[in-house]
């Protein structure tokens, strides 16, 4: 394996580490807001995702939604639905995200960039003190 391309590996895990972050914070999130933006930040991370990528989000979300009790398992499996529903484009990925900047433009702003860590600035009262650092 050349030096370029173990570059690049390592870069996409760490985009795809920061998307699954993004993805995850999100649901947490909206498990605690029921927030229809948040929900839509938690769908374009998914749509910006590889096929592998969402099937694992998927799963999460179903396992999340197992836990829970049916007033909030309902959506939760109704976004996976969604998720599943079709391969997604890059054209897909890209509308989904002009569409939530302009809802909430630091949402799309830190899905560009795979800032994980908006929702705990936003929302640090649904993260315990240890995921805080």
């Amino acid at each position: 394996m050349s030096f370029l391309d173990k570059l690049f590996s390592r870069l996409e895990k760490k985009t795809v580490d920061r998307t699954s972050n993004y993805f995850r914070d999100a649901i947490l999130v909206y498990s605690g807001t029921r927030d229809p933006v948040v929900r839509m930040a938690a769908l374009a991370a998914a749509k910006k995702a590889s096929r592998d990528e969402r099937a694992s989000m998927v799963n999460f979300v179903r396992d999340f939604a197992s836990d829970e009790d049916e007033d909030l398992s309902l959506p939760l499996n109704q976004l996976a639905d969604e998720i599943l529903l079709r391969d997604w484009t890059i054209r897909d990925a890209v509308a989904e995200g002009l569409e939530l900047a302009k809802l909430d433009e630091e949402f799309a702003i830190a899905l560009d960039k795979f800032d994980a860590r908006v929702f705990r600035r936003r929302f640090p009262e649904l993260f315990s003190e240890e995921e805080h650092q």
